[in-house]
Parts: structure tokens; C-alpha cells; sequence
């Protein structure tokens, strides 16, 4: 996804479960701030959680926020089966409508589904909870042990018993040297299992874009490959020009002190543009912004369904979805809001309509 290309912005989709609606989130490259931004665009009530129907729910919220489906570059949401399923899957829709709209499995998520894989698999870990079960067995059929645990080690026990904590002393500090390798590489495996081809191969060749280590893992080839699977955003003549353009971007940061120490593609992309660089390299920093736009993970987009709880409460048990999408965008998009004048949010609901006294 690219943020302005052909006189179009770049826009992401992220839909979540909450009640009976669903959210979307406009995800971009700030044009004049020159970062990425995710925006609440509003809620939709949808009757049912079939694919069809949250498709026409998206096909109706696009228009009226002056949005196109062929600027999508990307979209993420959970593994549910109706969500992102191989076949008549919200997910194969869009990419039925948009090949480029690639769907990424939040992160976030798959690891937690690893975890919990690979602790119902592993012996050791099995093992582990096991007697743990036996331990809160003991311990909670007295009141005085019970209260004894709670005061004396409290905060420990809460971070002894967590399953990545346990994972990872098993992988450092197991018995045996077996048994620290079969802990890693279940971890690797399941996960590998989890992301498709297009996703592992999608991965794997943005990570070529990283300029941690005075960038170590440069790979021009995997870069390539990368404009490859934006067949709508690279034409055959720009790919030529990325061929001849990604070796002199190489050779020309590797020696800028201003690139040192960088963290991140977030990182690299604010000092491309403080520096112009994004300029001399536009066809870099094309694929950049379709990196960093894409949705590996969606908790910068969870507290907005908090805000729901806050503001649909029994006192606001009939509030409509035009009149919570305002008060939704006014909580949640709080730094837009501080350029709105007063003035003239009541002039325009002045000119609404006639009104029996002056504001």
C-alpha cells in the first residue's frame, strides 16, 4: 500500500467483533507528517456475521468516506473461519476484488496460539501444569494456606505461572539439551504452520528493507521479489529502475552517519524523508510505505471497542449507530479534534436547520 501514488491515498481495513458490529480502520502514510497513521473511520451494524454481509457493509462505508476498494493494500483481522477462510471468506472476497489486499493473521494472536500449542505438546510442560493443578488443589482447600500464598508471594506466582515464562525455561534452562531444542523448535514449527506461503514469502522479504546492524540483512533479490507481489503498485518498467535503483540506495545509506543506529522501517522511513532521500529513491521508498502499512498486529486498535463500554451504557441502551459513531470518533480521535474550532461546530449546526433561539 502506498500513501499517495497516481493522486490516491492508501487505506487498510481491520474489522473486529464487537456486539453485533463491526469497526474500520483506515490505516496510511501521513502525506505531510510523513508517518503511519491508523484511523477510526466508524462502527456498522450488521444483522448477521456471513462473509457476504460484511462485505456489503464495507462496500457501503467506503463511498461515503470517499474510499475505494482498489486502494486497499491490506487487511487483518482474527482467524475466524468466516473472516479468513480459504474459501467465500471475507478475505477472499476482497482478494477476488483487489489481488494486492493481502491478509495478514494478527501477530499477536498466532503467538498466543503457539504458546498454548506448544504447551499442550510438550512433555515438560504438560508435565508442568500437571503438578501445578495439584498445587492450587492444596493450596486453595484451606483459607490459611490461601491467604499465606496471597501474602507472601503474590506477584510471583502470577509470573511463575505464565505459559511463555514456562516455555522459555524449558528452551534455556531444561533438563536436558533435548528437551531445550524440542521447546524451540516446536515454537518454530507451529508457527511456520500457522502463516501460509504468501504470508511466510511476504515476511520474509520485507525483512530485507530492516536497517538494524548497519543493514546486515539487505537482500536486493528478496526486494525485487517483493515488487513483485504489488503487481498493481510496480510495472515492468519500474521494476528495471528499482533493479539499478536499490543498489545505489544500498551503497548510499551504508555510509550516512545519520542511518546509524537505526531500529526500524519506522525509523528509516522519518529519515529518508528528513534527509530527502525519499526523493532520490521514490521506488524504495514505495516499498517502504507498502511494509509499514500493512497490519501485522491490531492491538493499537483494541482500545477503541473500550470506549465502546464507556459510551453505550444502560443510560444509552437505544443510542443509535450515526449518534455512536460521532461520540466514538470524538473519544477516540482526540488529536483531530484539537484543531476544531468551537465556532464553528456551532455555526454549522446553526445552518442545520432553523433553530427558535440564537446560539
Amino acid at each position: 500500500m502506498v500513501g499517495e501514488q497516481g493522486g490516491r491515498d492508501a487505506f487498510i481495513i481491520e474489522c473486529f467483533d464487537n456486539l453485533s458490529k463491526k469497526g474500520l480502520f483506515r490505516k496510511h502514510m501521513d502525506n505531510i507528517q510523513r508517518i503511519v497513521k491508523e484511523i477510526f473511520i466508524g462502527i456498522v451494524h450488521v444483522f448477521d456475521k456471513s462473509s457476504l454481509t460484511l462485505k456489503t457493509a464495507i462496500d457501503t462505508v467506503f463511498p461515503n468516506n470517499n474510499l475505494s476498494m482498489t486502494q486497499v493494500r491490506g487487511q487483518g483481522y482474527d482467524g475466524a473461519i468466516n473472516m479468513s477462510g480459504a474459501f467465500n471468506s471475507l478475505k477472499s472476497l476482497i482478494l477476488n476484488e483487489n489481488s494486492s489486499t493481502h491478509y495478514i493473521h494478527c501477530f499477536a494472536h498466532q503467538l498466543q496460539l503457539v504458546v498454548v500449542a506448544v504447551a499442550k505438546k510438550h512433555d515438560d510442560v504438560d508435565e508442568f501444569f500437571e503438578q501445578l493443578a495439584l498445587v492450587v488443589t492444596i493450596v486453595c482447600g484451606s483459607c490459611k494456606r490461601k491467604d499465606m500464598i496471597r501474602k507472601m508471594q503474590k506477584e510471583r506466582v502470577a509470573a511463575e505461572i505464565e505459559v511463555v515464562v514456562v516455555l522459555k525455561y524449558f528452551k534455556e534452562e531444561g533438563s536436558t539439551l533435548s528437551n531445550r531444542n524440542q521447546a524451540k523448535d516446536m515454537q518454530i514449527q507451529e508457527f511456520t504452520d500457522r502463516l501460509s506461503k504468501v504470508d511466510t514469502e511476504l515476511m520474509e522479504n520485507m525483512t530485507a528493507l530492516t536497517p538494524c546492524d548497519s543493514f546486515s540483512i539487505f537482500d536486493k533479490t528478496k526486494l525485487l521479489k517483493l515488487s513483485e507481489i504489488y503487481k498493481n503498485d510496480f510495472d515492468n518498467s519500474e521494476r528495471a529502475q528499482l533493479n539499478g535503483q536499490l543498489d545505489i540506495y544500498y551503497h548510499s545509506l551504508l555510509h550516512d552517519e545519520r542511518f546509524f543506529n537505526l531500529k526500524g522501517i519506522a525509523d528509516l522511513s522519518r529519515m529518508l524523508v528528513e534527509t530527502g532521500k525519499h526523493l532520490s529513491f521514490p521506488l524504495v521508498y514505495r516499498l517502504l510505505k507498502l511494509a509499514l502499512v500493512l497490519p501485522v498486529a491490531t492491538a493499537t486498535v483494541e482500545p477503541c471497542f473500550l470506549a465502546v463500554k464507556f459510551l453505550k451504557t444502560d443510560l444509552r441502551n437505544r443510542i443509535c449507530d450515526d449518534f455512536m459513531n460521532g461520540a466514538l470518533i470524538c473519544s477516540v480521535e482526540n488529536e483531530a479534534l484539537e484543531n476544531v474550532k468551537i465556532e464553528n461546530v456551532i455555526t454549522r449546526f446553526r445552518k442545520m436547520k432553523d433553530r427558535r433561539g440564537e446560539l
